[in-house]
């Protein structure tokens, strides 16, 4: 074979030579090009030398292509130690293949080429743009190895190959929700509290087969296990997130291993993407409690005397011990809760070598002796009624409130491998005290399960039996225990492994409990798809008396920043990444909430469900003017009506903002009447 592997500009070595073959009939209007030799002509317009095959990319220019937007006008040719330049115009003789295996692995690419460099410094083809709106994953083969250009941002869905492989996924409609966040296995309407059956389980797929749609890959160029440096990290922040952005995506269309995957381009070309942390905890207005719900990813200190490493589930050496602690401590002190509750802190009882009793050693000493103390589960050196390594915990600060009686553990073992914990606390801050219950949780896992809890591929993941029958246990321990105990007013927070439209969170629903995050509020991302396992469900009668908020500062981070990945490069200053799960922030005022945060007053009313582009805020601008005044009803899905509104619709849309303010969150239905106009909208709040 013949290769010219240098191309310099304005060069010309011959005269452009008759019998090319144009790229778009090679590729044609099928999923496969037509297999066979041929010559083509075109533009070099990319070069891998590290991809697997190596390469470049050729494609015809405006003069050379077929000018069938159906077809796609660029090959990849496999070429070993690729030197040619950008821009050079070649000749390529070669045998196109298209298949499952190396070295295609599904793209159309040209083997065994025979180069000739025509000349060099050629302008390069148009990027194609791509809309985000009506993007396909389905209906990219017209695109195939071209320069495409995406015409408004992307957002980074997944970040769990970037260490391994260089590649985020990345979405044209925003962050990618588990499905069951917003549609319900079993009942459609979602707002319903069915928890069995599958009868809604073609719209649980429907949502799926859309993210799946809107997704593609954003690859490093390379083929390269574990890159250094890891690709698209923030120069600042050293962290992409899922929720970063990226404008106005350049690159080659490429394919490989079943995913279509934009490989990159040199500057000024090269994707640059846009991150930003939560640095603080979301503020509230004026609160009597602040209180916590946090997952610390298996915290164990060893035998508490500096040895026992490896845990048997936590930190492997005491180093990466100290930096697991200085995280979840660093997490802690900024959320300055006055209740918090733990999930996946290491069962070894209350002692003074615990890991209860070392975390709460680290509090005080970083916020001050005696800040923190932890509630006495009953349980010297492991919990009642636990039967996992790990349990639940309450810590509080004495300043802050009072106990009301001695820790409640729910008596289920049958039930329960890690027994809600509950804890009746007594305001110490104002000359009225109130009372509250508080009660943290951690439901079985979605990770296995047999039998009835064999995953059921609803959506929902193994043992969700079992969660079911958690929830109703926690429903009963609530009605049975907690409350006779002498407090009405109850917040049940923690990690339920149930995403929002969940059977766990319906029974809790149906029992009248109202979960106060709505479903765009997440904290776990699991298989490039964020959810919320994690909430905060309250009693009724606390309904506007409080807002949940969660700090993401965890599952939209990179797991290789954990401390048992980062090792000696761990930032153990840092709340980042300290667990896997995001926190849970609860705000009480006793004498109803208040728009005193800076961003209260907006109306938090978003359409629900979520459209494909992501979160949209519930407006009346929409509206025409000819509907002349309107008659707004307001009401709960089952029929309720809460409010009813009559004016113009710049009096409705603020009156709206208004009353709604202290309405817990959750789907409500709202119904606009005027001069022949009617429109029926659910609505979500957040």
């Amino acid at each position: 074979m013949y290769y010219k592997f240098l191309c310099v500009v304005g060069l010309f070595l011959i005269a452009r030579l008759a019998g090319a073959t144009t790229i778009g009939s090679i590729q044609g209007t099928g999923a496969a090009a037509t297999p066979g030799t041929y010559t083509i002509e075109g533009i070099v317009t990319a070069v891998y030398p590290g991809l697997s095959p190596a390469g470049f990319y050729v494609q015809d220019d405006a003069a050379t292509a077929d000018g069938n937007p159906a077809t796609a006008d660029a090959l990849f040719v496999v070429l070993p130690d690729p030197t040619l330049a950008v821009g050079c115009r070649v000749r390529v003789t070669g045998t196109v293949k298209e298949e499952a295996g190396a070295p295609s692995f599904g793209q159309a690419v040209l083997t065994e080429p025979a180069v000739t460099i025509i000349s060099g410094g050629n302008p390069l083809p148009a990027f194609t743009l791509i809309t985000n709106a009506t993007f396909s994953a389905a209906a990219l083969e017209q695109y195939e190895g071209m320069r495409v250009q995406f015409t408004a941002p992307l957002t980074v869905a997944d970040i769990y190959y970037l260490k391994q492989r260089g590649e985020l996924t990345l979405s044209t409609a925003g962050i990618a929700y588990q499905p069951t966040q917003f549609i319900d296995p079993n009942d459609n309407p979602s707002t319903g509290t069915t928890s069995t059956g599958t009868s809604n389980l073609a719209a649980l797929k429907a949502y799926q087969a859309a993210n799946d749609n809107k997704s593609i890959l954003l690859d490093d160029g390379s083929a390269a296990a574990n890159p250094q440096p890891i690709p698209y990290l923030d120069a600042t922040l050293h962290t992409v997130r899922v929720g970063s952005t990226v404008a106005n995506l350049r690159g080659i269309m490429g394919y490989g291993f079943g995913k279509w995957r934009i490989q990159p381009l040199p500057a000024p070309n090269a994707p640059a993407l846009r991150t930003v942390r939560p640095l603080t905890p979301p503020a509230f207005g004026p609160l009597d409690l602040r209180l916590v719900s946090f997952n610390v990813l298996n915290y164990f200190n060893g035998d508490g005397a500096g040895g026992g490493f490896p845990t048997a589930r936590g930190a492997k050496t005491p180093a990466d011990f100290a930096r697991q602690r200085s995280k979840i401590l660093a997490a802690l002190a900024q959320m300055n809760a006055d209740v918090v509750g733990l999930t996946e802190i290491e069962n070894d009882g209350n002692g003074p070598t615990s890991a209860l009793q070392d975390l709460v050693n680290g509090l005080n000493q970083a916020m001050g002796a005696n800040t923190y103390a932890f509630v006495n589960d009953g349980g010297a050196t492991q919990q009642p009624n636990n039967t996992d390594l790990i349990h639940c915990a309450i810590l509080y600060k004495p300043a802050a409130v009072a106990l009301l009686g001695p820790a409640l553990v729910a008596n289920a073992p049958a039930v329960f491998e890690r027994p809600p914990l509950a804890q009746l606390f007594i305001t110490k801050r104002k000359a009225h005290a109130d009372t509250l219950a508080f009660i943290v949780n951690h439901f079985k896992s979605k990770g296995s399960g047999s039998g009835v809890d064999a995953d059921q591929n609803d959506g929902q993941g193994g043992s969700n039996d079992r969660r079911r029958q958690q929830a109703k246990a926690l429903v009963q321990f609530i009605h049975k225990t907690v409350i006779p105990a002498g407090a009405v007013k109850v917040v049940s927070a923690g990690d339920y492994n149930a995403n929002y439209e969940e059977d766990p969170i319906d029974i809790l629903r149906a029992d009248g409990l109202v979960p106060a995050t709505p479903p765009i509020s997440a904290s776990y991302v699991f298989k490039g798809l964020t959810g919320s396992l994690d909430h905060a469900v309250i009693t009724p009668n606390l309904v506007g008396f409080l807002d949940v908020q969660k700090w993401h500062i965890n599952s939209g981070e990179p797991y290789f920043l954990e401390y048992d990945v980062a090792g000696a490069a761990t930032d153990a200053t840092s709340p980042f990444r300290s667990s896997d799960h995001d926190p849970v922030l609860i705000g009480v005022n006793f004498s109803g909430m208040t728009n005193a945060a800076s961003d209260r007053s907006a109306n938090r009313l978003f359409v629900y469900p979520s459209p494909p582009a992501g979160p949209q805020a519930f407006s009346l601008a929409s509206v025409p003017a000819s509907a002349g005044l309107l008659t707004l009803d307001f009401s709960l899905p089952q029929g309720s009506r809460l409010l009813s509104l009559h004016g113009p619709v710049d009096l409705i849309q603020s009156q709206l903002s208004r009353y709604t303010t202290n309405l817990a969150p959750g789907i409500y239905l709202l119904k606009l009447s005027g001069t022949n106009f009617r429109q029926t909208q659910r609505v979500m709040k957040e």
